[in-house]
């Protein structure tokens, strides 16, 4: 059976299901070129059914989500504006208040009532049979299927999707049992955006940025403030957001925010969301008692890798599995698998490869070297040229093989360097025209992950994808500096050769000629684009961040000789 999964959220994308096992997931924006594009990514489309060997005529079925009321729940929100009335706050902010949640219901109902119908209009013209799905069951449907367990809790957190923005599932083979759900103002994902928001970054972009920073006070004196804007309830699986606390409700216009964390630094609320944040959802995780458990998460706030940690080192958490596209990009792919256990009663393959995308062709890299005007040459073996660059020194950008699906560069569209030099965080972030607060991941041998990082045993699954932080050992601090946040941390790839033959084959050779496992591996884009997809894209992005090497499959190219540093 042939099942071709669309999202059509942000960072939208197209899977190919065939015969439970995903074989394509490509999102809008690298073939747009437009980050985190949202709408029918007819682009996708094509090139996915290409990439399976497909015509739509071919399909037996498109999965998607939009499976909602055409109406939003009125009553939640009768109740919240009820206690803020009741409230001892001043006339004019509960006014203020009131008229948030009045906007955050206009917005839901035109969401509801004319875009996903839209949406759904234009995938019904595509002329094959249509399956729909709640957003967050496709959410929770990429957790528990790409787990590969029979049995698991699911948890499901983003902003706000359709139905909730949050929910938490028992899954037991094909079955999963919806057992709580929060609603739109008690949104995670919103609490940790107003304070994106607050800190002058952009929100559902910037997150990580507010990560970054979190770690660079231990102490945050604005927590007493902030810890107040959203808790879990006990026993009832769902969380409760405080917009009379100043988190925000609607869509972030008219912040009241600013003034709860006026007076405290950056750093410091940040420190104090992400403490708050790692504190709620573990309320959860402890409540449901019992030990060994297997948690399967996904959602955009499953992003936060030291989130991850925190769930991985709860006391009855045995093993952790993050699906690693975790926002609304997995959502085909979460439609589809569904549609596969509808339809056949059967569990679909477990998720094992994220390179999922396109790969670029000789012919492709040969017609695009012939008119670079740069020196190149085709290596008999590139992966050891790489190893050797990477122990000289060198930093050498990858475009080879199968394209990553999700945010992380997984070694074929990565920007590679040693990790021993501290200051490479700066100079080549501003190379590459960014502005981060974390330092580079390091991709490491997993053969020796135990010699680098602490209580890596629950967290082995997400960390095959650059989704969790570990503590860092002395020799990992010692050996890859550049490498370790200032809390101690990093958020490491364990490449194995199972997973990813060739990077393990550069890593193995680095670390022949080095001693070393692991070196930084960064995505390969300039600021604010998408990751680089074809071999075009990643020649453009090789000149204008100035690079010396580019890798384009079995290619080496030489770019100009230019002080990096300067």
């Amino acid at each position: 059976m042939n099942i071709l999964g669309i999202g059509f959220l942000s960072e939208a994308s197209v899977a190919v299901v065939r015969d439970g096992r995903l074989v394509v997931a490509i999102s809008e924006e690298r073939l747009n070129r437009v980050k985190l594009w949202y709408g029918i990514p007819r682009l996708a489309i094509d090139r996915a059914l290409a990439l399976a060997g497909l015509t739509l005529d071919q399909i037996d079925v498109v999965a998607t989500h939009g499976a909602a009321p055409p109406e939003p729940d009125g009553e939640p929100y009768k109740a919240k504006e009820a206690a803020i009335l009741a409230s001892d706050l001043p006339q004019d902010r509960k006014e203020d208040l009131i008229q948030q949640l009045r906007g955050r219901l206009a917005h839901e109902r035109k969401v509801l009532a004319e875009r996903t119908p839209a949406y759904l209009r234009e995938i019904e013209s595509l002329g094959r049979p249509i399956m729909l799905f709640g957003h967050h069951e496709c959410h929770a449907a990429t957790a528990h299927y790409g787990s590969g367990w029979k049995e698991s809790d699911v948890l499901t957190i983003d902003g706000w999707g359709e139905d909730g923005s949050s929910s938490f599932w028992h899954g037991n083979g094909v079955e999963m049992t919806r057992r709580g759900k929060s609603h739109t103002f008690d949104s995670v994902g919103y609490f940790y955006g107003s304070i994106t928001k607050a800190l002058g970054f952009i929100p559902h972009r910037h997150e990580g940025k507010v990560l970054g920073l979190a770690a660079f006070c231990a102490e945050p004196k604005s927590y007493g403030t902030i810890s107040e804007m959203i808790d879990y309830a006990p026993g009832e699986y769902r969380f409760v957001g405080r917009p009379d606390r100043g988190y925000y409700v609607p869509r972030m216009e008219n912040l009241p925010l600013k003034r709860f964390v006026e007076g405290f630094t950056r750093e410091d609320v940040a420190a104090a969301a992400q403490r708050r944040l790692e504190e709620v959802v573990t309320s959860l995780i402890r409540d449901l008692g019992g030990s060994d458990r297997r948690m399967a998460l996904a959602g955009g706030v499953f992003a936060n890798v030291k989130l991850n940690q925190r769930v991985a080192e709860c006391s009855n958490v045995a093993e952790v599995f993050v699906y690693p596209n975790m926002g609304d990009g997995g959502l085909s792919v979460g439609a589809a698998w569904l549609a596969h256990v509808r339809k056949t009663g059967t569990l679909p393959k477990p998720l094992d490869t994220m390179l999922l995308g396109p790969a670029p062709t000789e012919q492709e890299i040969g017609s695009l070297l012939a008119t670079s005007g740069l020196k190149y040459r085709k290596s008999a073996n590139i992966d050891d040229e790489v190893a050797g660059l990477l122990a000289d020194g060198q930093i050498v950008a990858r475009c080879s093989g199968a394209m990553e699906f999700g945010p992380r560069a997984l070694g074929n569209r990565s920007i590679l360097y040693r990790a021993t030099e501290p200051d490479v965080n700066n100079w080549l972030n501003k190379r590459l025209r960014r502005s981060e607060f974390m330092p580079f991941a390091p991709s490491v041998l997993a053969e020796r992950a135990d010699e680098l990082f602490e209580g890596i045993d629950a967290g082995t699954s997400p960390a095959r994808f650059m989704a969790i932080t570990f503590d860092c050992t002395a020799k990992m601090r010692r050996e890859a500096p550049a490498a370790v946040h200032v809390d101690g941390t990093a958020r490491p790839q364990l490449v194995s050769p199972q997973d990813y033959p060739a990077f393990h084959r550069i890593l193995t050779g680095y670390r022949a000629r080095t001693g070393l496992s692991a070196v930084i591996n960064t995505s390969f884009n300039m600021h604010e684009e998408p990751i680089v997809c074809t071999a075009d894209d990643a020649m453009r992005a090789f000149k204008d961040g100035g690079l010396p090497y580019l890798v384009l499959g079995d290619f080496l190219v030489e770019g100009e000789k230019v002080d990096l540093r300067g």
